[in-house]
């Protein structure tokens, strides 16, 4: 393989590894959020498990009015927590992507910038090789 063929394959296989990369951490995220909406998921579990106890237990229809109150503001306070999370965690994935991006992006420009400079060299070199041909000629 030639100096520039050698060089666009490095390259090539630098964009491979950050298209990889970038699916990793994407996937990464997904994991997370699914975590987070499967705690939510048992928490709502446990508590719907206390609430039908407790409803089991009322006695009055005062006692019943005074749990249902109170097992309104839990399961509103519990939706607000989980939207709350949500945003969170799509937050924290978007600025994790972009952090990505960016330091994936900053490489590849790197690498860019040395096969140009490899290009430039190459050619400066061919020139300089053809001129003394020339002059011996």
């Amino acid at each position: 393989m030639t100096q520039p063929q050698a060089e666009l394959f490095d390259l090539y296989r630098a964009g491979l590894k950050t298209a990889a990369d970038l699916m990793k951490t994407s996937l990464e995220s997904a994991e997370r959020l699914q975590n987070q909406q499967l705690v939510a998921i048992r928490s709502a579990i446990d508590q719907q498990s206390q609430s039908v106890s407790e409803l089991s237990r009322a006695k009055t229809l005062d006692e019943l009015l005074t749990l249902q109150s109170r097992m309104a503001g839990a399961q509103f306070e519990r939706a607000m927590s989980l939207w709350r999370d949500l945003f969170q965690a799509a937050g924290e994935n978007q600025r994790n992507w972009l952090s990505e991006t960016y330091a994936l992006t900053a490489r590849a420009t790197e690498e860019a910038a040395k096969l140009a400079t490899a290009a430039t060299t190459n050619v400066r070199q061919s020139a300089k090789a053809q001129q003394s041909e020339r002059r011996s000629a």
